[in-house]
């Protein structure tokens, strides 16, 4: 079954006015070329096996096929970045599945991957999603902290078969 698309415009009403240490900060959806292009440097942090040269076509790409979407957080500079799509399941209903989320090394435990997840969180509700998913290797024993305390519950576990 084909992602249901995110509606460009975000939250409805702007109802969650993203803030971190009582500064708004300024989170938006990647669509044109050069800021695609320009979250390749943090994307790469999380995911160091993309070229850089097949990035942008790829996002294109998954945005197509998938309804992928980036979502940014910029306080004088790209701090965290996300990219996530709208599924639906026959047994729970449609959820928002954050597929990356990465915040800049030199940025982390300073709220921003916190200011993000909550906005990404706000839009799902507002996209009409019963639930928000995020699948993250077994590897990442930081991650899984914050995700923990961020109120993210481990439901269930990811098998994966090598077909290449």
């Amino acid at each position: 079954m084909p992602a249901q698309a995110i509606e460009a415009g975000g939250i409805a009403g702007d109802a969650f006015a993203p803030t971190l240490q009582g500064r708004t900060v300024d989170i938006a959806f990647l669509d044109d070329d050069t800021a695609i292009d320009r979250s390749f440097e943090l994307m790469s942090v999380l995911r160091p096996q993309l070229a850089r040269e097949d990035y942008l076509a790829t996002v294109r790409r998954l945005m197509a096929t998938t309804g992928y979407r980036l979502v940014a957080l910029e306080e004088d500079g790209l701090r965290a970045l996300a990219g996530i799509r709208i599924g639906e399941w026959l047994h729970s209903g449609r959820y928002l599945e954050v597929e990356d989320l990465v915040t800049a090394p030199a940025e982390r435990s300073r709220g921003h991957g916190r200011t993000l997840l909550a906005w990404i969180a706000e839009h799902a509700r507002a996209q009409g999603c019963r639930h928000l998913r995020l699948v993250s290797g077994v590897q990442r024993a930081n991650a899984h902290r914050f995700y923990a305390r961020e109120g993210l519950a481990w439901e269930a576990k990811y098998f994966s078969m090598d077909l290449g």
